[in-house]
């Protein structure tokens, strides 16, 4: 089966704004800039969470665009998604999205043993000038939920005004009950360093429940 590239729909039809300011870094900063961590809960998935509490979420009416889309590039091989959650910072710099999907293999060592081969997978969801390269071969970060993969790539965009930019992605990945759990930061015009560190604050917070999918 294959996993889906969202990173250039979210970048280029979600979020077309992004802030140019340098990123300082740090928890201290990310508090003042996005407040601290407030909860979610998805009743019907079965986890919780918690988000900077200044980050949005997504509009409904953005929301049903995705699934559109999302109905009109699924394929037999495709995975088969449950739920999407997205919310961003309020200077549209960074991007966080919690995902219920199929799972791509049959278990959760297979998943590992697969990470250098991610690239592969997604690179025809990017355009072919856009550098997209994996940053690393896949870690395995523990969390209170249990050990997560995280992956991560890098991109490149021009915006409005010509100029070059990197996008960074990186998620966190788990499986559970026949379930897989994909936890995302995208950074635009960011760096890896922050977007890991803002992901992980995150996913040390994450909560899962048996029978993730309704029956």
């Amino acid at each position: 089966m294959k996993k889906r590239a969202f990173c250039l729909l979210l970048s280029l039809a979600l979020l077309a704004c992004v802030s140019a300011q340098a990123d300082r870094g740090g928890s201290f900063y990310r508090r003042l800039q996005y407040g601290t961590l407030s909860a979610y809960e998805n009743f019907v998935y079965h986890y919780s969470l918690k988000i900077f509490n200044r980050f949005e979420t997504l509009p409904d009416e953005m929301l049903e665009l995705l699934w559109q889309h999302m109905d009109e590039e699924h394929t037999e091989d495709s995975d088969e998604i449950y739920d999407i959650r997205i919310w961003f910072s309020p200077d549209s710099r960074y991007q966080f999205e919690a995902q219920v999907k199929e799972q791509t293999y049959a278990s959760f060592d297979i998943e590992i043993a697969k990470a250098p081969e991610y690239l592969d997978l997604v690179r025809d969801g990017y355009p072919e000038d856009s550098n997209v390269r994996m940053i690393h071969d896949g870690i395995l970060r523990a969390t209170p939920a249990g050990d997560m993969l995280e992956i991560a790539l890098a991109y490149d965009s021009m915006d409005e005004n010509g100029s070059l930019y990197t996008t960074v992605f990186v998620y966190y990945d788990i499986y559970r009950d026949g379930v897989e759990y994909c936890f995302s930061m995208y950074a635009y015009d960011g760096d890896y360093n922050t977007a890991q560190a803002m992901l992980d604050e995150i996913c040390q917070t994450v909560e899962l429940a048996p029978s993730g999918v309704p029956a």
